[in-house]
């Protein structure tokens, strides 16, 4: 296709994987899609070497732009001046590419969020140590002790750690080897499937069951710092963060980071920009946690909902972490809980109070895939459904109604029925 703005535009993102759309006129100059984002790109081998170059998001570079540094980029491959600047580049002799190399490349190469980059980089610093070592050169018996070893210290950590070394490899191997010089090995990290096998990891469980969810909920309402005492922004910073976490089912980065321009007081509604799925999540909140927000708004001092208690008044920087407050109320009613936990809550009394399962999902922020759920990429949840569950979900923790009792449950869905 010919990558004007209009065909760009249309680009939709993938539903798993990547895929590139490549220019008709330009040959190397391409339109990368990922289930994230979508990036203009590089992709040309020239004397056998193959040159893969990003050149920025369509969402942050205007196509005559990328078109124009594309043209640039692959005139100099052409005339072999690029080589030496190339993001990335690996040495003449592939096999001589260390782990930290590949790992650069890698995610030099991709559309990663800083957080899972920082999770890469711990578990190559942290638990294996390879930095330094030849990724191709690794045998198949020393993985297989390396993972023994870190597995004793943390099963989740070797499975993550060895499964991107495995990954590193594959790309690698990919990208480098060619028909005129192929790279004649075998991944190490197949050895795992066929001996040990990977750590089986258990789900997590915990959730504010029926015994402690009303003690823990007056514990976070009733909950008093020194902040309490000012009449700010940062008054019940940490109470109300849990509050919103506990009301809907969000995730701790999602609440932390929320801004005032992301709260439409006139609809209800939240906006969470730039999800983990790679999605914005907009949805409508319950009446007590609207009137929270309607009364932090009035004390705003910055940009955030929730500002940075341990920050002067002036920085624009928002909270992070309610550690403290989980730790106090976590004592007080002998019951701790993440805020993760929140979220496995939020979804339990969702199919307590027997929601659809498409609205615990819309609620919940995870999005039908269109080849496994053919009918939820049709069903279209009315917004009135959703400020109706929410509200449910708040008048549990409330006490109004008790999701442990199915007969309360039916009896408060009979009387939505009837009220139309």
């Amino acid at each position: 296709m010919k990558l004007n703005k209009s065909n760009v535009d249309a680009i939709t993102l993938t539903e798993k994987g990547q895929k590139i759309y490549r220019d008709q006129d330009l040959i190397g100059f391409a339109v990368r899609a990922t289930t994230k984002s979508k990036s203009y790109i590089i992709e040309r081998r020239f004397n056998g070497e193959l040159f893969r170059v990003t050149l920025g998001k369509t969402s942050d570079l205007p196509v005559a732009a990328a078109r124009a540094k594309a043209q640039l980029i692959l005139a100099q491959i052409a005339n072999g001046t690029y080589k030496a600047t190339l993001k990335g580049a690996v040495k003449d002799n592939p096999l001589d590419i260390t782990v930290a190399e590949a790992l650069s490349i890698y995610i030099s190469r991709n559309d990663f969020r800083p957080k899972t980059i920082r999770q890469y980089k711990k578990y190559f610093d942290l638990y294996l140590g390879w930095s330094n070592r030849k990724l191709f050169e690794i045998t198949k018996d020393e993985l297989l002790n390396k993972f023994l070893e870190v597995s004793e210290k943390s099963p989740s950590a070797a499975n993550g750690s060895i499964s991107l070394l495995g990954t590193l490899w594959k790309y690698m191997h990919v990208v480098y080897s060619t028909d005129e010089k192929p790279i004649l090995k075998s991944n190490p990290v197949d050895v795992i499937a066929v001996t040990k096998g990977w750590n089986v990891l258990q789900r997590r469980e915990k959730y504010l069951h029926k015994d402690v969810i009303f003690k823990y909920y007056n514990a976070v309402l009733n909950y008093q710092d020194e902040l309490n005492l000012e009449n700010t922004a940062r008054s019940n910073t940490n109470r109300d963060i849990i509050l919103f976490a506990m009301y809907t089912g969000c995730r701790r980065q999602e609440v932390c980071g929320l801004s005032w321009a992301d709260v439409n007081f006139k609809n209800g509604t939240v906006l969470f920009r730039d999800t983990k799925n790679g999605t914005d999540h907009l949805f409508p909140i319950g009446d007590h946690l609207l009137s929270i927000l309607k009364d932090r708004y009035l004390l705003r001092e910055n940009d955030w909902v929730f500002p940075a208690t341990k920050m002067p008044t002036s920085s624009n920087v928002h909270a992070t972490k309610v550690d403290t407050l989980l730790k106090r109320v976590g004592d007080e009613v002998d019951f701790y809980v993440s805020m993760h936990d929140f979220r496995r809550t939020f979804a339990t009394i969702c199919n307590l109070l027997r929601f659809n399962i498409y609205v615990t999902k819309r609620l919940l922020n995870h999005t039908a895939k269109p080849r496994i759920d053919v009918t939820g990429g049709y069903v279209q949840i009315p917004m009135e459904e959703l400020r109706a569950s929410m509200n449910m979900v708040e008048a549990v923790y409330q006490g109004k109604i008790d999701c442990f009792n199915y007969e309360s449950v039916w009896s408060e869905r009979l009387k939505q029925i009837k009220a139309g």
